[in-house]
Formats: C-alpha cells, structure tokens, sequence
C-alpha cells in the first residue's frame, strides 16, 4: 500500500502531513513560504491551515511588522501527529524504491536534490 493510502487510511491527508513536516523541519514559516514548499496555491494551504489549527496542530500569528504576513508553527500536537505516521510513510517510501538498486536510489536523491535546488533559484 502506498504512502497516501496509508494515511487516508487512518483518517490523515497527506497534504496535511506533508504541512506538518515541513513545519517540524524548518521551525516556522510564513504561509507564503509554507504554499512555496509543497508546491500548493496559497488559498489550499490557508484553508488547510484552518482546519489544523482547529485541531491544535499548528499555530498562526501575524508579523508586527508587516500584518499581511502570517507566521505558522506546528504545536507540540502537530510534531506529534507528523512523528506518529512518520515510521508508516517511510516504510511505504521503502516499498516504493525497492526495484532500485542502491546505486539508483543514489542516483534518484541526486536529481530530487537537483530539481529542488534549481526551485529555489
């Protein structure tokens, strides 16, 4: 089974845990940067956002500097949530790349690493 069916299966989104993982991962971002990081339209993200922040998986505050910007954070429940499914998403992921040698997989992570690199530019 897939990574995404995993999660439906246990009532998670995979868009809402891959929103959660960046947030564990950088610590904070506006929303701008957040939609940027997994490639989603802004709206998406922000109603998505609603929904986690409902749930008390992420919080949102506006820069005192500039109201247009709003900062999110994931909760400790939201790391929770990310860590909880994290070891299942892996082992789908393994499952996924398990036609490739490792030399492949080598050679796969290099050009991911390529494209997400050349995004940034």
């Amino acid at each position: 089974m897939n990574a995404t069916r995993r999660l439906e299966a246990r009532g998670e989104s995979m868009l809402a845990w891959q929103l959660l993982g960046d947030l564990v991962r950088s610590g904070k971002r506006t929303q701008v940067e957040l939609s940027q990081a997994v490639a989603q339209h802004p709206a998406g993200v922000s109603r998505l956002l609603d929904e986690l922040e409902k749930g008390g998986y992420v919080s949102r505050s506006r820069d005192p500097g500039d109201r247009r910007c709003v900062h999110v954070m994931a909760s400790a429940r939201g790391r929770r949530r990310y860590r909880a499914v994290l070891a299942e998403v892996m082992s789908a992921v393994g499952q996924a790349l398990d036609p490739l040698t490792a030399a492949e997989r080598q050679q796969l992570r290099g050009l991911l690493r390529k494209i997400v690199s050349e995004g940034d530019e």
